[in-house]
């Protein structure tokens, strides 16, 4: 195998490897190890270390990968649930507030009811009014009439 060729695969499998923020940087990276070795022999041995080195990377980012999805998924599981307990706190806050409502309304009838009263009352305090006002005049007529009438027998037993 080839400089060139050994170059080529070392520069490829750390692209795969790796995230590449500059290629050239790259090239000269892999060129600079290429050359760092004397022997065949080494190159060769270099080329499994790395790709080893690039398999193991893979693999961590993949089990990595696996991870954070795992996360992301109880996250989700766990957004669900709160959203869950929020709607059924608002489901019972809402019958609650039904219920007050239902009995406001009661009350409202009850005063309703309770003003109906209280005109009764008054429309009987009135005619009582009304009665002993009337009370009071034949009350008064009739004490006249006596007046009047003791009047006219004293004046018929002087006259008379």
């Amino acid at each position: 195998m080839t400089v060139e060729i050994l170059e080529e695969v070392l520069e490829k499998d750390l692209e795969e490897a790796v995230e590449v923020k500059n290629k050239e940087a790259l090239k000269r990276y892999v060129k600079i190890l290429v050359s760092s070795f004397s022997s065949r022999n080494d190159i060769i041995e270099l080329k499994t270390d790395i790709k080893i080195l690039a398999e193991t990377m893979k693999q961590g980012f993949e089990l990595m990968e696996k991870r954070f999805e795992a996360i992301d998924k109880r996250f989700e599981e766990m957004n669900k649930r709160i959203d869950q307990r929020f709607e059924d706190v608002n489901k019972r806050f809402e019958d609650v507030n039904k219920r007050f409502e239902d009995m406001n309304k009661r009350f409202e009838d009850m005063n309703k009811r309770f003003d109906d009263m209280n005109k009764r009352f008054d429309d009987m305090n009135k005619r009582f009014d009304d009665m002993a006002k009337m009370f009071r005049t034949i009350t008064w007529l009739i004490g006249i009439g006596f007046v009047v009438m003791n009047a006219l027998i004293v004046i018929f037993k002087f006259l008379g």
